[in-house]
């Protein structure tokens, strides 16, 4: 199943052709030789059914047939190839699948001028641009729970909305004593509101939400000092001394804990802190040794995209005159000072591929029924950078078309009719002697074995880390006081 985070697992259960149940796939590492899955995988098998699922496809409101749609798309492709692409725009959500980013690929190719946004309403900009600013391009950093002896979560609910299934796995991992001389992890949790995360830590701390930063430069105080690294000294030095008061013994209990376990401790931040504190937190565990041991980076899969912010820029330039929006509804979610609404209505062509009809949709110019992830062909990469499938467990209710379905179509090939796209993906990630049996062993499996083996050595930028904290004045608050603070947090049902 696609998310935003990547790929999980599954194998559905059928009945009459028909899938019924999800459950995680035991062959996958991520499931170490279990099932189980989260709220969402389960409920992922009523999105098919959902009685409010898009049927039909729509030209301004009104239903037309399905080829009159394929008419229009083959016509927008050959004049759109004829002018380079000018004026064509694609916003798609975060999605690491490797056939996507080949038909992107394609696609560039084809029309250079074309413009490719991704936009994601729960994204982690901070972390991403403290992951390029502190590690360099190309990195996705990944905690390595299963390592940990100590674990602080600094606003960072990593079994609740910050995670997902590998999270929890590797976390509750060290939480069973089996045989003796198994030991268990501590967990520390600060945070401004009860988590699932704070409810499963042996130590919890209520923090305001804006003084998570003044925690963590005490915290780096402490540590720096601790190990004698002068990368952190500098580092934190240089962002100005917290006045905040915690709890007393809070913060030297957690850096003594910390200290004891260098090499075997983790320290996390949630991705709504600023950049600043992330490459605070980064630069806490380099001195601590923990990177490579319980931070792990893997190799991004896909190259960087514009922003919803940039694409609107473009917009409101008058430099887009189609606009495909595949998956998503930034009418309903955008930031509200893009006042996307206005500017999706001064583009002459918008066509949205969606599962439902709904606010972007209904200001849209076409609205085009999307196959559910059970009904279509895919590929991704799980949590651990492992290459997965994505196998159709039956036939589009509704005719739809998928994400790849569409790409293709502008990438010059005609719509596919079965796993053609993903299977000359498979080609080149597997590189296998027999296709047939390697491809037969990838779906039975659901995974390429071996296709995690893309981790890369992290080094803390100190350097790069202060001159992006001088120039973009970005420092984490450091005082406390009786001010009112608002939390916008994720709902948990959506």
């Amino acid at each position: 199943m696609p998310t935003r985070r990547g790929y999980v697992p599954l194998i559905a259960t059928t009945h009459d052709g028909r899938p019924t149940k999800m459950e995680g796939n035991p062959l996958h590492p991520i499931n170490q030789g279990h099932g189980g899955t989260d709220a969402f995988a389960q409920a992922s098998v009523l999105d098919l059914y959902d009685p409010d699922r898009s049927r039909v496809f729509l030209e301004k409101g009104q239903e037309v047939p399905a080829k009159k749609f394929e008419d229009f798309l083959d016509k927008l492709v050959t004049d759109t190839a004829a002018n380079s692409g000018s004026g064509l725009a694609f916003l798609l959500e975060e999605d690491n699948s490797p056939t996507r980013e080949r038909l992107r690929t394609q696609i560039e190719s084809r029309f250079p001028l074309a413009r490719w946004a991704v936009y994601e309403p729960l994204g982690s900009d901070a972390a991403e641009q403290a992951a390029y600013v502190a590690y360099g391009p190309g990195l996705k950093i990944t905690p390595a729970f299963e390592k940990a002896d100590v674990i602080v979560a600094l606003d960072a609910d990593f079994l609740g909305e910050d995670g997902g299934i590998d999270a929890i796995k590797s976390f509750s991992a060290r939480r069973r004593v089996e045989k003796p001389g198994d030991k268990m992890n501590r967990l520390y949790a600060v945070e401004n509101r009860y988590t699932i995360t704070g409810g499963m830590a042996d130590h919890r701390l209520r923090c305001p939400a804006s003084q998570i930063g003044a925690f963590a430069l005490a915290l780096a105080e402490r540590i720096a000092t601790g190990t004698n690294d002068q990368s952190l000294t500098k580092f934190y030095a240089s962002m100005g001394k917290p006045t905040a008061q915690f709890v007393a013994g809070w913060v030297e209990g957690v850096a003594e804990d910390l200290l004891a376990s260098k090499g075997r401790s983790l320290v996390l931040v949630g991705s709504r802190q600023p950049v600043a504190v992330q490459l605070l937190v980064g630069a806490i565990n380099s001195a601590l040794g923990n990177l490579g041991q319980t931070v792990m980076g893997q190799q991004a899969s896909v190259r960087p995209a514009s922003s919803l912010a940039e694409l609107a820029r473009d917009i409101t330039d008058k430099k887009v005159q189609t606009l495909f929006i595949i998956g998503g509804n930034p009418v309903y979610n955008a930031p509200a000072d893009l006042e996307w609404a206005n500017l999706q209505q001064s583009v002459p062509t918008v066509v949205h591929v969606g599962l439902h009809e709904n606010e972007t949709s209904r200001a849209a110019a076409w609205h085009v029924p999307r196959a559910h992830y059970l009904e279509a062909w895919g590929d991704g990469r799980s949590a651990d950078g492992s290459y997965v499938s994505v196998q159709p467990m039956i036939m589009p209710l509704f005719g739809g078309w998928s994400e790849l379905d569409v790409l293709a179509r502008f990438s010059g090939m005609p719509k596919p009719t079965g796993p053609e796209l993903v299977q000359e993906t498979f080609r080149q990630v597997a590189k296998a002697g027999d296709f047939s049996a390697g491809w037969n062993k990838f779906l039975h499996d659901g995974f390429l074995e071996g296709s995690n083996a893309n981790q890369r050595i992290l080094f803390f930028m100190a350097s790069g880390a202060s001159a992006y904290i001088s120039e973009n004045a970005n420092l984490p608050a450091t005082g406390g006081g009786d001010m009112m603070e608002v939390v916008f947090t994720a709902d948990a049902k959506l």
